[in-house]
């Protein structure tokens, strides 16, 4: 289980989206189920990082306003992009998403890659609880089910307000609805921007189970109306 936990405005969504495009580019079928805005959203964001990664050159602006977008361009995008290992879900037969839903859509459609966007709004059978309470039955039936299943899946949430200040990395305390997101996790991202660089944003370890931490963090490129988010070479 891999999280990502930011403040709002940060982006975690666009990063969600990038981890997917990439496992698209690699062969891996993948899952990604969105709580945070509608299917056609997502699949606008994922056009345009994918059309970057094939050597597209796109605006999300465009795209999204219908206005001064390359559409022989984009044709010729799709025509490369016909085969998407992909499926994107903002909703089911059911009145909310929730956790069964989800393991629901794994066992229908046997994805390589989960990626849960806004895992905080799943929704939980069982009754009403205690937001801690939620957080802990998601996060370590989510793992478990993934654990189970041999999938490796991608959340994100976010950082509380305690966080306020949106260019220093959240650290672990900072993650909302209590802990249970950082115990659950194999490995723990924070995000936030860089000062003075508004195209840049950093990624933070906060938690890595296994082995020896790679890095402590990473700077990325950041202009996601081209579809830019890339690791930088150097910081």
């Amino acid at each position: 289980l891999i999280s990502i936990f930011a403040r709002p405005t940060i982006g975690k969504t666009w990063l969600c989206v990038k981890i997917a495009a990439v496992a698209m580019m690699h062969g891996y079928r993948t899952l990604f189920v969105t709580m945070e805005m509608p299917q056609q959203e997502i699949a606008m964001r994922l056009d345009i990082v994918l059309a970057k990664m094939h050597g597209f050159n796109l605006s999300h602006t465009a795209l999204r306003k219908g206005d001064g977008l390359n559409e022989e361009e984009y044709k010729k995008f799709l025509d490369v992009l016909k085969n998407r290992h992909l499926l994107v879900c903002d909703h089911i037969a059911q009145e909310e998403i929730t956790l069964n839903s989800v393991k629901m859509l794994v066992r229908k459609h046997k994805p390589g890659l989960v990626v849960l966007d806004g895992i905080h709004l799943l929704g939980l059978e069982g009754g009403n609880r205690a937001i801690w309470e939620k957080m802990f039955a998601l996060f370590y039936g989510l793992k478990s089910f993934c654990r189970s299943n041999k999938i490796a899946c991608v959340v994100s949430t976010q950082a509380n307000r305690s966080a306020h200040n949106l260019y220093s990395p959240p650290k672990i305390k900072d993650v909302a609805f209590g802990d249970a997101l950082i115990q659950a996790s194999d490995v723990a991202f924070s995000m936030s921007m860089r000062e003075g660089e508004e195209k840049q944003r950093v990624v933070q370890i906060q938690k890595y189970r296994d082995g020896i931490l790679p890095a402590e963090y990473v700077v990325l490129d950041w202009d996601v109306d081209t579809g830019i988010i890339k690791e930088r070479n150097e910081l």
